[in-house]
C-alpha cells in the first residue's frame, strides 16, 4: 500500500470519527439544551450545530453545483428568519452533508490522477474541516459549561 493511500485512509477515518463524535454530542440534546444561551452575545449550541450544517451545505453547493442540489434546503439555515431546528433535524443535516462529502472523497481509485475539479473539491473539503473543527470546539465548550458531554474525538 502506498504511503499516500495510508495517509488518505487515516485522514478519512479520523474525519469519520469526528462526524460520529459530533452526532453523539448533539443527538441527546433536548430543545431547551439546544436553545439555551448561557452567555449573552454568544450562539446557542443549536445555532452552532446549525451553522456547521449550513457551512458544509453552502460550500459543497458552491463547489459541486448540481451534484449537491439536494443540499439547497440546508443553505436556508443561514437565513436570520429561519426557525431553530431540532436535534433530529441537525443530525439529518449532518448526515446529508456527510454523504456528499464521502461521495466526493471516495470516488475513483487512490492511484487515479487528480483532475482540476478533484483538486477544487479536495480544497473545499479541507476548507470544510477548517470551518467545522473550531465550531465543534465552541459547541463542546458551551455543552461542557452546562454540564453536558462535549464533542469527544
Amino acid at each position: 500500500m502506498l504511503r499516500s493511500t495510508i495517509a488518505e485512509t487515516r485522514a478519512f477515518e479520523s474525519w469519520q470519527d469526528y462526524q460520529d463524535a459530533l452526532k453523539r454530542a448533539i443527538a441527546p440534546l433536548t430543545e431547551e439544551q439546544l436553545h439555551q444561551r448561557p452567555f449573552p452575545g454568544l450562539r446557542t449550541p443549536g445555532e452552532i450545530a446549525e451553522h456547521i450544517v449550513f457551512g458544509r451545505a453552502l460550500h459543497l453547493y458552491r463547489t459541486l453545483g448540481e451534484v449537491a442540489v439536494e443540499l439547497t434546503p440546508l443553505i436556508q439555515w443561514g437565513d436570520t428568519d429561519n426557525p431553530p431546528h431540532t436535534a433530529a433535524e441537525i443530525l439529518e443535516g449532518l448526515e446529508r452533508t456527510w454523504q456528499v462529502i464521502t461521495d466526493c472523497l471516495m470516488r475513483g481509485a487512490p492511484t487515479d490522477p487528480i483532475s482540476e475539479q478533484d483538486q477544487s473539491i479536495l480544497q473545499t473539503i479541507w476548507g470544510l474541516l477548517d470551518h467545522d473543527l473550531p465550531h465543534a470546539g465552541e459547541l463542546s465548550l458551551l455543552l461542557g459549561a452546562n454540564g453536558l458531554p462535549g464533542v469527544e474525538i
